[in-house]
C-alpha cells in the first residue's frame, strides 16, 4: 500500500506544474498599432505650400514632438506629394490606439489655441478639404518584431 502511495505522489508531483502551466492564460498579442492619415485637397500655389510647410514645422511639429514625448502617441508626421491626385497633403500620426490618436488630437488642438489662438491659419486658408482614415499597422521589413529596426548592429 505504501508503494501505492508513494507512486500516487509521485505522478501528482510530476502532473502538478503541466496543469499549472495549462491553466496560465496564454501570452497575449499585442494590439497593432494604430495609424491615422489625414488627407487634404490643399492649393499649393503661388507659396502657398511654402507658407504651409514652414506654419506647421513652427507651429504643429514642436507640439506633436511634446505629445510624443509624453507618450499619447509614437510618432506624427506630414508628406507632401509631388505626382498623384488632388489629395496632396497627408498628415500621418501613429498610436497603440484610436482613443490614444483622439485623446492626442484633442490635446493638440488646446495646446494651440493656448499658444496661438483661434486666428486663421495658412494651412486653414489653402486646405479646404479633408479625410480621415484609420488603419492598424500590419507587417513591415523596417520593423522587427519588437517594433525595433531591422537588421541591428
Amino acid at each position: 500500500m505504501l508503494k501505492v502511495g508513494t507512486a500516487i505522489l509521485v505522478l501528482v508531483a510530476l502532473a502538478l506544474p503541466g496543469i499549472a502551466i495549462a491553466q496560465q492564460p496564454a501570452e497575449q498579442e499585442e494590439d497593432p498599432l494604430v495609424v491615422r492619415l489625414s488627407f487634404f485637397m490643399c492649393d499649393l500655389g503661388g507659396g502657398k505650400g511654402d507658407r504651409i510647410e514652414q506654419e506647421m514645422e513652427s507651429r504643429d511639429i514642436p507640439i506633436w514632438e511634446a505629445l510624443v514625448q509624453e507618450g499619447m502617441v509614437q510618432d506624427y508626421g506630414y508628406l507632401f506629394h509631388w505626382w498623384a491626385d488632388e489629395w496632396n497633403v497627408v498628415i500621418y500620426t501613429i498610436a497603440e490606439s484610436i482613443q490614444a490618436i483622439v485623446d492626442a488630437s484633442q490635446e493638440a488642438q488646446d495646446r494651440a489655441e493656448q499658444q496661438y489662438g483661434d486666428a486663421p491659419t495658412a494651412f486653414g486658408e489653402a486646405c479646404p478639404h479633408h479625410r480621415d482614415g484609420l488603419y492598424t499597422l500590419g507587417p513591415n521589413v523596417g520593423m522587427n518584431q519588437e517594433g525595433e529596426p531591422a537588421g541591428g548592429n
